[in-house]
């Protein structure tokens, strides 16, 4: 009778050690070749930015969370051969993305040595998920090693370029697997969540029917209602419609409405102190400006920072570049008036021109060849 208690006992504890409660999340699994003891668990929640450890021992993850909530993650790689040392710092190699569902289990098997391919299994968004990464982890892999080449000591200039073209080949190609994906399964939560971070692979027209496409009970979700309005305010602020209006205060104190400007051309731009591209083109953004201010150009620079020193940060910035014209921190006063989001903003720099019947006639994403064409055909040469 002792013997079958005891026994009892060792089954109700290996049960109880292998169950999953409802509001668990579990990791398990293998990755074979790591040298490290952790993997790292990222993600947000509550505003919050988590670094989890999953721990690593003789090759066995071990994970175990509690969730309220399903939550998107990353994985990501302490391996030190998984990042390329550069100047004083490193670039990073990839992350998987994953979702962290409560009630499930998610199962990986991996080998380091071609981090970041894995098989994994557990709850329909990761599985989902899976159908993806046999196609475009192997190209994560390859991009990432022509990426390493390109660092080695002694490597030329044109080398690099031939690097570089064929890492913009295989990114393509992982865009098109993506693409796919999300239209050939209008039933995946994770293919809407996909969606969600590719606006500017599509145009507005084909991402609004992609995402029309997916069924309602994933549209009726916090993510897609999200999506339903971002796609909402896109099509309010394309080119031929009227521009919202906005008051915000510029640097100097002074509050700026759009509508102030009626009878003018406005050209808003939208940057970051943090974005190369953006400060590239603002020698450009001086000429047009100086060149057709008087001919009834008006130059607005809406801004967006992070961090606790935005404004300092951003006013050393408006100096270094020599911006002399309207400035503006969206990030001031967002709560009331959130310039970034009511114009759809989702890449810097964009450049957005209004006429003088306050419409919308250009939207420039990266470049300034369509607005300098505008300027153009309004102003003349």
């Amino acid at each position: 009778m002792m013997k079958m208690v005891f026994l009892l006992g060792i089954v109700a504890l290996l049960t109880g050690c292998n169950s999953i409660q409802k509001d668990e999340f579990v990791i398990t699994g293998t990755i074979s070749s790591y040298p490290k003891e952790v993997l790292i668990c990222a993600y947000q929640t509550n505003g919050d930015f988590i670094l989890d450890t999953i721990r690593v021992e003789n090759g066995k993850l071990s994970y175990r969370k509690k969730l309220q909530e399903p939550v998107v993650a990353s994985l990501v790689s302490r391996d030190p051969h998984n990042i390329i040392p550069s100047g004083m710092g490193v670039v990073p190699g990839p992350s998987v993305t994953l979702f962290m569902e409560p009630g499930t289990k998610l199962e990986i098997n991996m080998d380091n040595a071609r981090w970041p391919e894995l098989q994994w299994k557990g709850g329909a968004w990761n599985n989902d998920l899976m159908k993806l990464y046999v196609k475009t982890l192997p190209l994560e892999y390859e991009m990432f090693e022509l990426l390493r080449k390109s660092y080695v000591s002694g490597v030329t200039e044109d080398e690099k370029v031939a690097l570089g073209e064929q890492r913009m080949a295989l990114a393509e190609k992982e865009k098109e697997e993506k693409i796919r994906f999300i239209k050939e399964n209008p039933s995946s939560y994770a293919a809407m969540y996909l969606l969600s971070g590719m606006r500017n692979d599509f145009t507005l027209k084909d991402y609004a029917a992609t995402f029309a496409a997916f069924d309602q009970a994933l549209r009726e979700m916090p993510l897609g209602k999200e999506m339903q309005g971002a796609i909402d305010i896109a099509l309010r602020t394309e080119v031929g419609a009227i521009a919202p209006d906005f008051e915000k205060v510029d640097k100097d104190g002074n509050t700026i409405r759009l509508s102030d400007y009626r009878g003018k051309y406005v050209l808003l731009d939208f940057w970051g102190s943090w974005c190369s591209p953006c400060r590239d083109s603002h020698p450009h953004l001086k000429e047009i400006e100086a060149k057709y201010r008087d001919k009834g150009l008006v130059v607005i620079n809406v801004a967006t920072e992070n961090g606790s020193k935005a404004r300092e940060i951003w006013l050393q910035a408006i100096e270094e570049d020599g911006m002399t014209w309207t400035q503006i921190l969206n990030n001031e006063g967002k709560d009331k008036c959130d310039v970034v989001k009511d114009y759809a903003i989702t890449a810097f720099p964009t450049k957005v021109l209004i006429d003088g019947d306050g419409k919308i006639v250009v939207r420039a994403v990266g470049e300034s060849e369509p607005i300098d064409a505008k300027l153009k055909e309004v102003f003349g040469e």
